[in-house]
């Protein structure tokens, strides 16, 4: 695949120790056929360099392609959306890309923006307890990544 959007993340496969992975365009067309969605080109290119494995890019809990994509896992979103009435506010397709706790937390991006760099949305609690809100991060998915690769450096270098 040619590196178009995630050219940081390409030159920097080993942060640290730790080495990114990714998976083949085949797993990538596979997962988007189990859906019957497409996903953008920004994020084909995040999976095809760190879909299996993000290293020490601080991506929350989970991140990889195949737990992200299985069964379970997307049953574990549904109800966690349904629990916490995001149902009403997540009303166009989107992609959950990383989670933290069983869906309490997540990073997504809608999959209708036309765009092959879309914005990056959080879910997270808000001041009151139990209730979780959509956020923009007012970042395009590169900009995202390339803000995960800073911070890991950051990480690396002065600790948490």
């Amino acid at each position: 695949m040619i590196i178009e959007f995630l050219k940081k993340l390409e030159q920097n496969k080993k942060i640290g120790s730790e080495i990114i992975e990714g998976v083949s365009e085949i797993e990538i067309a596979k997962v988007e056929a189990k859906f019957g969605i497409k996903f953008p080109k920004a994020y084909k290119e995040y999976l095809s360099l760190a879909g299996k494995y993000a290293g020490n890019l601080p991506m929350l809990d989970t991140d990889d392609l195949k737990t992200i994509s299985s069964d379970w896992h997307q049953k574990i979103q549904k109800e966690e959306i349904v629990q916490t009435n995001l149902k009403k506010e997540l009303t166009k397709p989107y992609w959950l890309f990383a989670e933290s706790n069983a869906c309490e937390v997540f990073y997504f991006f809608y999959l209708n923006e036309n765009t092959e760099n879309p914005n990056v949305y959080l879910v997270d609690y808000t001041s009151k307890e139990n209730i979780r809100q959509i956020e923009s991060l007012e970042m395009s998915f590169s900009n995202f990544i390339e803000y995960k690769i800073d911070a890991a450096k950051r990480i690396e270098k002065d600790g948490w």
